[in-house]
């Protein structure tokens, strides 16, 4: 009988085998990453980044919760994606253009980072090419996700958009806000209740469970 692996010990351990589930990295080059990072400690609401700052930062979430999202001259929100413990955030849109950014990083719970200033990573990948390599397949990871993304906002119905969300994040549907989760389907508030009702009287699929949920 297999052993259960054990968890990562510490945030550098949690942070290499992230990246070395993203592209295999030799020790040499995990250790040039890893003295690249500095950690930090963020509450609830704190904002990483906000529409107009200049973006520096690669985010590697240890424990907790971000998400990305724009902010409407009406002051709507709009949340573009989550980045949970194993994850990484800091908008590549602005760290890669340069200008004022135009998305905001909120931590929707105390959260654990690995911080990291992507001009000294972008530095590293041009001499080192098994960085270069895994910052490449971190840019393919960003598009499949971006498209998909695409894909359910304009081809598939709100309750269908509500169940893949369920489906794929099971844990992270209890933690999201009922406001936060609505902006990230695309639906208002008082649709989104209406699909968690309708969703406990249809039968259960893989993945979907019925775990109390933030308000």
């Amino acid at each position: 009988m297999s052993s259960i692996p054990s968890p990562p010990a510490t945030p550098l351990d949690a942070f290499g085998a992230a990246v070395r589930r993203i592209a295999p990295l030799g020790d040499a080059a995990l250790a040039e990453l890893a003295a690249l990072t500095e950690a930090r400690e963020v509450g609830t609401g704190v904002w990483l980044l906000q529409a107009g700052q200049r973006a520096e930062w690669g985010l590697f979430v240890v424990g907790g919760l971000l998400r990305e999202c724009y902010i409407d001259a009406e002051g709507d929100e709009h949340t573009r994606a989550f980045a949970p413990a194993g994850g990484f955030s800091g908008s590549l849109l602005d760290l890669l253009s340069g200008q004022p950014s135009v998305t905001w990083v909120q931590a929707l719970e105390p959260t654990r980072l690995l911080a990291f200033r992507y001009a000294a990573f972008d530095a590293l990948c041009r001499t080192n090419p098994e960085l270069n390599m895994l910052a490449r397949r971190l840019a393919e990871r960003l598009y499949l996700r971006k498209a998909r993304r695409e894909y359910e906002l304009l081809a598939l119905p709100a309750a269908a958009r509500y169940a893949q969300w369920c489906a794929e994040h099971p844990q992270l549907d209890a933690r999201v806000s009922r406001r936060v989760l609505a902006s990230f389907l695309g639906v208002t508030p008082e649709h989104l209740s209406r699909l968690r009702r309708e969703a406990v009287h249809r039968p259960a699929g893989p993945g979907v469970g019925g775990s109390s949920r933030a308000a």
